[in-house]
């Protein structure tokens, strides 16, 4: 059984969470754990939920212990109104016989478009002109728009199913993003942002941690992927970016974080890159930006070392604090009698 996310409302295609086989999960985050068994069912658990975990999740399962892989193609499309786009499906070790295509639009659930059995394509209502979905052999099938208009933007998905009353299998979705008239492509700036020299403790294991955090601005269209490395060795665990990218005026952001030991941050040998990929509709290009750890290896914590410097010189303050006290009690208690036994005199 497989666990896939879909962030952000179809503005994303789907990422691959992790698989289950028999009892044997395995997945690509830390903080997303499977349990169950593949024969019967498979349960996901997110720990330390944060904003950027929202998103509509799917469950997928395969039959026997071959795999029944997915792959589709391109991952994004940009194109003007129109302009046709064509995405294609293949099945990697399977020959099945229905074949599907799904659109999702922003913020909705997935829109059945067409049925392609034994060669013939069957399109649902609001999908019969416009569209042409072809399988072109026993593996492989495709979808053409004809002429894009803006209504057509979402992320369309694929699925295949050995029968009419199987569990289909999906594709991980093509981002169709028609561009806005008179606008064209800009590439994102990306940079890094070292850790607060306030971060506290993690609560739930006490451990001292450090939070880079990766801002990538200015960038249209939205067709982004982040991902960190540490002195190029990439990092998946402590990695938390948004679900999707934010529209701010005319143009996109988005933010990801990478969380390391302190340990780790206080070496400045070490270099933490974050890598933004872009798309503009044409080429994919790269765009990255570095930081190097601090010298020292103090992150604001106390030793033990200090902390009794601390409590001793704490102790010496009280102490003299304690004997000017006595002092002042006495001089205080001397200057009343003073006056008391002054007053006597006079009376008599």
């Amino acid at each position: 059984m497989l666990w896939y996310k879909s962030a952000a409302g179809g503005q994303r295609a789907m990422d691959l969470i992790g698989h289950l086989y028999n009892e044997n999960p395995k997945t690509f985050d830390n903080r997303f754990t499977i349990t169950g068994h593949s024969k019967a069912k498979a349960q996901l658990v997110i720990s330390n939920v944060s904003l950027s975990d929202t998103a509509k999740y799917f469950c997928a399962a395969r039959l026997g212990s071959g795999s029944v892989w997915i792959t589709q193609w391109p991952q994004y499309i940009a194109s003007r109104p129109g302009g046709p786009a064509e995405m294609h499906c293949y099945q990697n070790d399977s020959d099945y016989e229905y074949l599907y295509w799904y659109r999702q639009l922003r913020g909705k659930g997935f829109q059945l478009m067409v049925i392609v059995l034994a060669g013939t394509a069957t399109f649902e209502e609001g999908f019969k002109s416009g569209f042409q979905a072809a399988k072109l052999n026993e593996k492989q099938w495709s979808l053409t728009i004809s002429s894009i208009q803006e209504a057509d933007e979402a992320v369309y998905l694929c699925a295949a199913r050995p029968h009419s009353g199987n569990k289909a299998y999906f594709g991980k979705g093509t981002k169709l993003t028609v561009l806005e008239s008179g606008r064209s492509p800009k590439a994102p700036s990306v940079k890094v942002l070292p850790p607060s020299h306030k971060e506290c403790r993690n609560k739930k294991d006490q451990k001292r941690k450090k939070t880079l955090v990766c801002v990538a601005t200015g960038f249209y269209p939205d067709h982004v992927n982040v991902s960190w490395t540490v002195s190029g060795v990439g990092q998946n665990e402590g990695v938390a970016t948004d679900s999707a990218a934010v529209r701010e005026g005319d143009f996109y952001r988005i933010t990801s974080r990478l969380r390391v030991p302190a340990d780790a941050w206080f070496q400045p040998d070490n270099q933490f890159t974050c890598n933004v990929t872009f798309f503009d509709g044409n080429k994919t290009t790269e765009h990255s930006h570095s930081i190097n750890g601090e010298t020292g290896g103090s992150d604001g914590g106390m030793s033990r070392e200090k902390y009794l410097r601390v409590t001793q010189s704490a102790k010496l303050s009280y102490g003299v604090f304690m004997v000017k006290s006595c002092i002042y009690g006495a001089f205080v208690s001397f200057l009343v009698w003073k006056l008391q036994s002054s007053a006597g005199k006079q009376k008599k």
